[in-house]
């Protein structure tokens, strides 16, 4: 009885630490929205905000528990830089395409954070 119960309390614990398939999804959301950046010719300054706010995504995707808000503020301004140079359109789709998948992924808050930005 006392290795049932033991197997029940180690799953239940793992499934508490264990990543949402949402934010397994956000996580490769985020890692193909900076893939798409390598087809864009950026200005360095532009590419530099762009990754910098890729990484603060990526950081706070990869806590136990994400806070929506925080990742899709740091998308957003991922999206308001993009936008701001005019690389959402043409080359820069799979980046906008990569983008609107994130703030779906995010609902609420993605719509408050990235949305706009689109």
């Amino acid at each position: 009885m006392e290795k049932v119960t033991l197997e029940i309390e180690t799953r239940a614990a793992a499934a508490i630490t264990d990543p949402t398939w949402e934010t397994l999804e956000l996580r490769r959301t985020i890692s193909r929205t900076r893939e798409a950046l390598t087809g864009l010719d950026l200005a360095p300054s532009a590419l530099d905000t762009v990754n910098e706010a890729l990484d603060a995504a990526s950081q706070e995707a990869a806590a136990e528990k994400p806070d929506r808000y925080e990742v899709g503020e740091h998308l957003g301004e991922a999206a308001r830089t993009l936008k701001e140079v005019g690389a959402l359109a043409g080359a820069g789709t799979a980046a906008g395409q990569a983008l609107r998948r994130a703030a779906e992924l995010l609902g609420p808050a993605g719509l408050a954070t990235i949305a706009p930005a689109l």
